[in-house]
């Protein structure tokens, strides 16, 4: 499986523009949730579905005791205003249900705004995202801290989960829809039978539990990923 585009020197970060006040919350705070939410559960479910009664030692097969460094992007304070500008003009008529034209973002701005905006520092090194084609490359490196609170799991505090996701995202009927095609953490693969039912499950199913992310989730029309961008297309006004 070929890795993302390869680490580039790290540039001086551009001081990110102040959010307007009333944005709307899905490229923001909703949207990092979702991420982890998405990683989280697939660390959940290899140490759950598959461990049984080994869950800390299989759990250690994954996983790492310190994180791993991702790649960064250049992008220059001004095209990174632009680019915020841009986002945060689709999420205000968004939240006024009035018309605009889609929004569209490669893997390079979208790791703009993880290592740059704010709202989106849960995600700041622990996420670099590749677009190729019609899919989402993610390489992770996220604390599994919440994990090791359950009993017996103890051991796992400390440790990460270090690896790289191919996943498909798409919207149908306000549902949001992320599903796994490949993965693999700390350099493994898992077997076969758990890769095929990790690839059943929708990571993004909780999404709607929370009101804010229901309702922002709900004014969107349609979400594609397609020739390396994701094009995120809000609903027309009823």
């Amino acid at each position: 499986m070929s890795d993302p585009t390869p680490p580039a020197p790290p540039p001086a970060q551009p001081a990110a523009p102040p959010t307007a006040k009333g944005r709307g919350c899905f490229f923001y705070g909703c949207t990092a949730a979702i991420v982890i939410m998405v990683f989280m559960g697939i660390a959940g479910f290899l140490v759950f579905r598959y461990a049984v009664n080994k869950f800390v030692a299989f759990a250690e097969q994954y996983t790492e005791n310190k994180p791993m460094t991702l790649p960064q992007v250049q992008l220059s304070s001004t095209d990174y205003q632009q680019l915020d500008q841009r986002v945060g003009a689709f999420t205000d008529a968004l939240s006024a249900r009035k018309a605009s034209a889609p929004l569209v973002l490669t893997g390079d701005e979208i790791n703009a705004l993880i290592a740059n905006h704010p709202a989106w520092k849960q995600l700041k090194g622990r996420v670099f995202v590749a677009i190729e084609g019609d899919r989402i490359k993610g390489r992770v490196s996220i604390p599994i801290d919440e994990l090791a609170k359950f009993p017996g799991l103890s051991r796992l505090k400390g440790r990460y989960l270090n690896g790289l996701a191919v996943l498909k995202v798409s919207l149908a009927d306000s549902a949001l829809f992320v599903t796994l095609q490949s993965v693999e953490a700390n350099g493994k693969v898992p077997p076969p039978s758990i890769l095929s039912q990790l690839q059943t499950v929708n990571f993004a199913q909780n999404a709607s539990n929370d009101p804010k992310t229901a309702e922002a989730i709900g004014k969107l029309e349609s979400i594609e990923v397609k020739d390396g961008t994701l094009i995120i297309k809000a609903r027309s006004k009823e």
